[in-house]
C-alpha cells in the first residue's frame, strides 16, 4: 500500500484537496477541494470548501465546511458548520454545531448546542443543553437534560427521557458569554412517539407511547397510551385515550 502523505496548515495559509494520512491546522487555514485521510485535527480556525473523508476528526475552534462528512468519530469543542450531510459513528460536541441537512450516527453526546436542517437519526442521545431538528428526529434511546428551548417537528424511539437541566455545566466554559440557562426551557414537538416515555418541560400535540409519564410542567394535546400513563398535578392534558 502506498504510504499517504501528511497535510499540516500552520499560521495562515491554504492548501488544496487530497488524500493524505493526516491533516493538521494549527491557526487560520483553508482547504480548497475534498479531503481524504485518516486523521482530520484544527487547533484555531479551519474552512473547507469540499466533502472530507476520515476516520477521525477533531475540532478544538471554529471550522466551516462547505460539503458533507463521513467520520468514524467526531469531536467538536467550539464550533462547527456543515452546510452538507454528516454521517458518523460516535460524536462528541461540546459547544456548537448546524448541520445544512441531515444527521446520521450511532451515538451523539451533546454538551451544547446543535441545529438540523433535516431528519436526525441517531441510536443514542445523550444531551445536555439544546437542539432544534427541522424533521423527524429518530432514536433509540434519548436522556436529554434541557438548559435552552429544544425543538423537534416529530421525535420517534424506544426509550425518551427529557427532564430539566440542573443549572450552569461544564459546556459553557466552551461558549462563554453566548448562553445564559433559561429557567423557563422546554422541549416543544408535534409529535413525540415511543415505547417508555418520561417528559418534562414539554409542549406536544400528540403523545404516544406504551408507557408514559408527565411529570412538571408539560403541555400535552392528547396522550395515548397502551399499559401505563402518569400525569403530575403539574402538567396540563386536554385529552387521555388509552388504546
Amino acid at each position: 500500500m502506498e504510504q499517504r502523505q501528511h497535510l499540516k496548515i500552520m499560521g495562515s495559509s491554504s492548501s488544496g484537496g487530497g488524500i493524505y494520512d493526516k491533516v493538521s491546522i494549527l491557526g487560520d487555514g483553508e482547504v480548497n477541494g475534498n479531503i481524504e485521510c485518516r486523521l482530520f485535527t484544527c487547533a484555531g480556525t479551519v474552512r473547507v470548501y469540499g466533502h472530507v473523508k476520515s476516520e477521525e476528526m477533531k475540532i478544538r475552534g471554529t471550522s466551516q465546511m462547505e460539503g458533507s462528512l463521513l467520520t468514524h468519530k467526531l469531536i467538536v469543542q467550539g464550533q462547527g458548520d456543515f452546510t452538507g450531510g454528516v454521517k458518523v459513528q460516535e460524536a462528541s460536541i461540546s459547544g456548537m454545531v448546524n448541520i445544512g441537512s441531515s444527521l446520521q450516527g450511532e451515538r451523539l453526546k451533546l454538551r451544547g448546542s446543535i441545529e438540523v436542517q433535516g431528519d436526525c437519526e441517531v441510536e443514542t442521545l445523550s444531551a445536555v443543553g439544546s437542539f432544534a431538528v427541522c424533521g423527524l428526529l429518530n432514536v433509540g434511546s434519548m436522556d436529554l437534560r434541557i438548559n435552552w428551548n429544544c425543538h423537534a417537528k416529530e421525535i420517534g424511539g424506544e426509550i425518551i427521557k427529557v427532564r430539566k437541566g440542573s443549572g450552569i455545566t461544564n459546556m459553557l466554559k466552551f461558549i462563554p458569554g453566548i448562553f445564559q440557562v433559561m429557567p423557563d426551557a422546554r422541549l416543544t414537538a408535534d409529535v413525540i412517539e415511543g415505547d417508555h416515555i418520561e417528559l418534562e418541560h414539554t409542549t406536544a400535540a400528540i403523545v404516544r407511547g406504551n408507557h408514559v409519564k408527565l411529570g412538571p410542567g408539560c403541555e400535552i394535546g392528547r396522550v395515548e397510551y397502551r399499559h401505563h400513563f402518569y400525569q403530575d398535578q403539574d402538567s396540563v392534558i386536554n385529552s387521555v385515550i388509552q388504546m
